[in-house]
């Protein structure tokens, strides 16, 4: 199941959720069920039409199933919520792939807590390591936040109490997954759905190169579709997460939680897995998937 607040085909937009899903859809190990959406990069009227746009052209006749317009919406019905608990009654076990702010899932968490033992895991793009910067450009001088926690912290809450797997997949590690000219260009020659992603992304990339200063545009949300497909491609360490009370999702080693612990007594943090790092190939492997490449299993990123 993907959420997500995919608003591509706007020129001053994010993208990577468009390349997430087309990842997804280009990945023999994961069958998609479902696809819910949520507001973030983009309204959410905006983010369920242009989702409905990318799964016709990609040929999918699945329902899109809107969610939250707000952290607001955090715990009210909607088809999102019903939508996934539908799913879960139907198949046995689930992966939630959380691309957007979690206000959709912990909505679900708190309207259908029987249902969400169907989920195996949660894979989500949010949290960080403490004192993660999360700059770009020289001297990382571009500062962006982390989004999808910044937007419903208490949505975030709700997820962290859920007896849920949670693997995170922060955007300290996927910022290096970088989308550059040359690549565009070959995606470009790929075929009618690389020639479309192209097209929408020249602004995007034009904005991290010219404005952030980055040598290219960060596709985020493709590292969390990697955790899904290929999670021997990363380096997933065991962790524990924490909400604080100025609302980041910290994300720490054990040995080094204790003055985290200290600030925040009532809240001991909770385990998860966190993608620290990823294989020297799992860019080329992206790109390949993205243009609908087949790739011998030689050239399968690993870890190292």
């Amino acid at each position: 199941w993907i959420d997500t607040d995919l608003s591509f085909g706007s020129p001053i937009r994010e993208v990577d959720d468009a390349y997430a899903l087309v990842l997804a859809h280009h990945s023999p190990e994961l069958e998609i069920v479902g696809i819910s959406t949520s507001y973030g990069n983009a309204p959410l009227r905006a983010t369920t039409r242009r989702t409905r746009d990318l799964l016709k052209r990609l040929g999918l006749t699945m329902p899109v199933a809107p969610g939250a317009n707000s952290p607001n919406d955090l715990g009210r019905p909607t088809k999102a919520a019903e939508a996934l608990a539908a799913a879960l009654r139907q198949d046995d076990r689930l992966t939630y792939i959380a691309l957007g702010p979690l206000t959709n899932l912990a909505t679900f968490f708190q309207l259908h807590p029987q249902e969400a033992a169907g989920l195996d895991q949660v894979i989500m793009v949010a949290g960080h390591s403490p004192g993660a910067q999360l700059g770009f450009g020289p001297k990382e001088k571009f500062q962006i936040h982390d989004a999808n926690v910044v937007k419903d912290p208490a949505a975030v809450r709700v997820v962290l109490a859920a007896r849920v797997p949670l693997l995170i997949a922060p955007i300290e590690t996927s910022s290096d997954l970088m989308l550059e000219g040359p690549d565009l260009e070959s995606l470009q020659t790929s075929g009618p759905l690389g020639r479309h992603l192209a097209k929408g992304s020249r602004v995007w990339l034009w904005f991290w190169q010219h404005i952030a200063r980055a040598r290219g545009g960060p596709f985020f949300d493709a590292l969390a579709i990697v955790a899904a497909a290929r999670p021997q491609a990363l380096t997933l360490e065991t962790r524990r997460a924490v909400l604080t009370s100025e609302g980041q999702l910290l994300v720490r080693r054990d040995a080094d939680f204790s003055h985290i612990c200290a600030k925040n007594s009532h809240k001991k943090g909770r385990l998860v897995r966190f993608c620290s790092a990823f294989g020297p190939g799992t860019k080329a492997f992206i790109l390949r998937r993205l243009g609908g490449r087949p790739e011998k299993s030689s050239n399968a990123p690993r870890a190292q």
